[in-house]
């Protein structure tokens, strides 16, 4: 028999996960002022930043990969799988480094437009790979990494918020953490 804190963990991450999918299919119906096919807010990422601020950076890990599988099944295609699951890990494991590393240096915030650049870069890696030329991400690159930045900024700020009021949800039983915004 399960004990209570794991169904609770298994709860919290499932709810997690599904605020994630529903971030990332509703911003499809954003639109966004730039001629880059498949440019996005990242709102799914405000889960993943604020999850690596309460939970541990295998939950993390788990919540990224299952809102990548699961939202490219529900809504995607195979292309945008490959897309989404190198911009989320390159993204996560560069937040989870700065997070475990800087994180006296670095804010929510810095955090956040880390994690989005990274995002990108991943993304460009992908259209390299799947394009075998390079240079047409180096085309892409400037545009990618300037809206990077702006979006990292306003998925930091939503990160922070959400973090606020959000607890309930995600308080992982620790003590509570200091969000340090810049």
């Amino acid at each position: 028999m399960p004990s209570h804190n794991n169904v609770n963990r298994i709860v919290r991450l499932g709810l997690l996960i599904s605020l994630a999918m529903a971030l990332s299919y509703f911003e499809r119906f954003i639109p966004l002022p730039y001629g880059v096919p498949g440019m996005k807010l990242g709102l799914a990422n405000v889960i993943v930043v604020t999850c690596l601020i309460y939970l541990e950076k295998k939950d993390v890990l788990f919540v990224v990969i299952c809102r990548v599988f699961l939202t490219a099944f529900v809504v995607g295609n195979m292309m945008s799988f490959f897309y989404s699951l190198a911009g989320g890990l390159l993204s996560y494991f560069g937040m989870a480094f700065v997070h475990s590393y800087f994180r006296e240096q670095v804010s929510v915030l810095g955090m956040s437009v880390l994690g989005s650049v990274l995002h990108n870069v991943g993304q460009l890696w992908v259209l390299s790979v799947v394009t075998g030329r390079g240079t047409i991400a180096l085309y892409y690159s400037p545009m990618l990494m300037s809206v990077g930045v702006l979006t990292g900024i306003f998925v930091g700020m939503a990160s922070m918020y959400f973090a606020k009021y959000m607890k309930v949800i995600i308080k992982s039983g620790g003590p509570e953490p200091e969000i340090k915004g810049d």
